[in-house]
This record gives structure tokens, C-alpha cells and sequence, in this order.
């Protein structure tokens, strides 16, 4: 990027004969932290780059977080994330230590069942803005918390503990959070064909599709779905089963548009010429009506798949399999840190899905990551925290 102080006379009159429109129009097609940068040059760039059409002039990719704990050392606990745009990890400030989630520009913690709190994912601040909401309902553990209409949270599914021991009988009802009024509305829980297969994040995967309202829940090993609907409150169509032939575990995602997308592994598939069937990474196109079988519409490389979980022939190998992303990026990887952590990328650009396209993700950056728990989720990244106007 130019810099004003340092260019030549020539050079800085010309931006200055720039409109403020052409300016803002430039700096919009900047990759996030080039627009920072650019934000600090004068006032009238940075009045430029936080404009609010500036702000969504372009659809910007979601980034890929990832999050880790240690246990032990706290000051070990780190904070990545990866734009996608740069192709390259952003070193963030270390995560809150209750720390359990992230979506939709946010990341969330809970110091307690009740106690929810959230934060934006990136701000311009050294150290994030938490802010504590009223108590929830219903306590709980691990929800799966979901974003729409900018800023209320949808939290559905968690454990509640009783002496430690993990609370069948109760029913959590789906919790939807208004940030005006401070106030949590209740909701209808989560079918109960969930419940045998486990309702904490750690079983189930949410992908929610903002123009129509509707968050689908999604059992990453029972590959129950069912579809909530935002405005009128309830489970809508009962419980379906989205399972492909052959798929071990999966996860539902959020694809472009009105979109949804199942990835997930395969027990097997014949490698042609080595004899036997190998397990496969693949991505399905699904019909958010639940009309007809997913289609099949990428399968990881054999040598991306490799480099992220060895070449043994334990299909355990694959339980440290982690799967998330959104708006036509999916971001897979390996949570064992004897492996490093490491991560790819499926592109699946336009409505027709026909030109997929994967990549490794570069290492995270330091030496000897190790963490005793990973938070990882996709999300967008505004801009109006970052550049310090919300």
C-alpha cells in the first residue's frame, strides 16, 4: 500500500484528486488487514474505510479460528486465526479462558452455566470487549450458539450436570438472545431424537441460513437433522436423516447463498490400482428442503487427506477429524497436537458447485503449539469493530 508520507509530491496529489466514492470504492476490494492499515493513513481514508457502504460493499470470506487451551500453563493459551484472503494466520490475543464457541463476528464464554458472555471475534483494541448477558433460562454446558440479524444469539442443545453426572431427563429449551432489551426468549427444545446420541456441541454440528430464517441442528455421528425456524420460534418438518452411503461421522455448514453442505468420511473407497478401498473426505451439496440425496460434489485429495492424518490403517486416526466453515469455505483439521494442527481449505465458489478447489493451509506460527482443548469455528469478521466505529 502507498504510504502518503513517503510518496512523491505527484504521487500523494493524485489521491488527494480522488473522490471520496472512487477512494472507498478502492479501499473496499483491500484484503482486511491492508484496509486497517489504509484506515490510518489520514481522516479522510479512514472515514473512507468505515463508511457503511464501504462496509458492505463487498462480501468479505469468512476467517477460520482456531483457539487453544492448555490446562496447565495459562499463559500458554493462544489465539490464531486465518484469513483467507492473504492466505496466512493472524497471531490474535490469548482467548478467554471460558472460552467455548464462536459465529457470526463473535466469539462466546461462559464462566458458569448460567454466565454467558460474548465478544467481538477481532476488535481494534488490544484485548476484546466482553460484555455479560442476563443469566440464561435454562443453564447448561457446551450449547451450539448461532448468529442472525447482526447480533442475537440463538443458543440451542448443552448438557446440564446433576452431582456431575450429565442430566438426561432435561429438556433445554432453545434460548434466543435480543442484545436491546438484555432478555433471553424461550423457545422450543431440541427434538428429542437427539438426546440418545448426545446435544452438546461436541455431538452435533448447526448451520444456519440467514435469508431463510432457518437454523438447521445436525448430529455429527447419528446424522439426525432437524430444521429450526427463527421466526416463528419451533422445530419445522420433524427429524430427517442426512447420511450418505458409506459416511462414518459429518457435519452440516452453510454454504453461498441459500446453500447447505454436508462434509464428512467415508469408510472406504476403492483407490484405483492399490488393491483396497481407502477412507475419503468428501462434500455433498444438500437441498435445504430435504428433497432428494446429497450430491456429491468434492472429495479431498489423497495427499492433502495424508498429510493431515498419517497413512495408517486405523480409521482412529481420523477421531481427531475436526470440520467447520460457512459462506462456500470449508475449513477441515487435525486437533491432535502430536500432528501440529494441521488444516486445509475447500473453495466451492457459485450456486452450481462444479469447480471445488483445495489447499493446505500453511502452519500455525511459534513453535510447539500444545493444547489441552481447541475452539475452532468460521466466521465473518466485521469491520466496524476492527476499525474501532461499533
Amino acid at each position: 500500500m502507498i504510504s502518503m508520507e513517503h510518496s512523491s509530491p505527484s504521487v500523494a496529489s493524485m489521491w488527494d484528486r480522488l473522490s471520496f466514492d472512487l477512494t472507498e470504492l478502492i479501499l473496499s476490494y483491500l484484503p482486511l488487514r491492508s484496509l486497517v492499515r489504509s484506515s490510518a493513513v489520514c481522516h479522510q481514508w479512514r472515514c473512507a474505510a468505515s463508511s457503511s457502504a464501504s462496509l458492505h460493499r463487498r462480501r468479505r470470506s469468512p476467517w477460520f479460528f482456531l483457539f487453544g487451551l492448555n490446562n496447565v500453563v495459562s499463559r500458554l493459551d493462544r489465539s490464531f486465526g486465518f484469513d483467507p484472503e492473504s492466505f496466512s494466520w493472524v497471531p490474535l490475543p490469548p482467548p478467554h479462558p471460558d472460552c467455548f464457541s464462536g459465529a457470526g463476528g463473535f466469539s462466546f464464554a461462559a464462566s458458569s452455566c448460567s454466565r454467558f458472555a460474548y465478544s467481538p471475534v477481532l476488535s481494534g483494541g488490544t484485548q476484546p470487549n466482553w460484555r455479560f448477558t442476563k443469566p440464561l433460562t435454562f443453564p447448561r454446558c457446551n450449547p451450539i450458539v448461532a448468529v442472525f440479524d447482526e447480533n442475537r444469539f440463538v443458543v440451542v442443545g448443552g448438557s446440564r450436570y446433576i452431582g456431575g453426572l450429565v442430566d438426561l431427563e432435561d429438556w433445554l429449551a432453545v434460548e434466543i438472545y435480543d442484545p436491546v432489551t438484555d432478555a433471553w426468549e424461550v423457545g422450543s427444545p431440541l427434538p428429542v431424537d437427539f438426546r440418545s446420541s448426545g446435544t452438546s456441541s461436541q455431538w452435533l454440528s448447526s448451520a444456519l441460513l440467514p435469508e431463510r430464517k432457518m437454523l438447521y441442528v445436525f448430529g455429527i455421528y447419528s446424522c439426525h437433522v432437524a430444521a429450526f425456524d427463527l421466526s416463528r420460534r419451533v422445530w419445522i418438518g420433524g427429524v430427517g436423516t442426512l447420511r450418505p452411503p458409506g459416511t462414518v461421522f459429518a457435519f452440516l455448514i452453510a454454504g453461498l447463498g441459500d446453500s447447505l453442505l454436508l462434509a464428512g468420511l467415508c469408510s472406504g473407497e476403492q483407490d484405483g490400482g492399490s488393491g483396497g478401498a481407502q477412507p475419503c473426505f468428501a462434500i455433498w451439496a444438500v437441498d435445504p428442503l430435504m428433497r432428494g440425496q446429497p450430491r456429491r460434489i468434492a472429495v479431498m485429495p489423497r495427499d492433502i487427506l495424508t498429510g493431515l492424518f498419517g497413512i495408517d490403517d486405523d480409521e482412529n486416526r481420523f477421531a481427531s477429524l475436526r470440520c467447520v466453515g460457512s459462506d462456500g469455505l470449508v475449513y477441515v483439521f487435525n486437533e491432535d497436537h502430536h500432528k501440529g494442527y494441521p488444516a486445509c481449505v475447500c473453495e466451492i465458489p457459485g450456486k452450481e458447485m462444479d469447480q471445488c478447489s483445495w489447499r493446505r493451509i500453511p502452519p500455525l506460527p511459534g513453535p510447539g503449539n500444545r493444547f489441552h482443548k481447541t475452539i475452532a469455528f468460521s466466521s465473518p469478521v466485521p469491520l466496524g469493530p476492527v476499525l474501532g466505529t461499533a
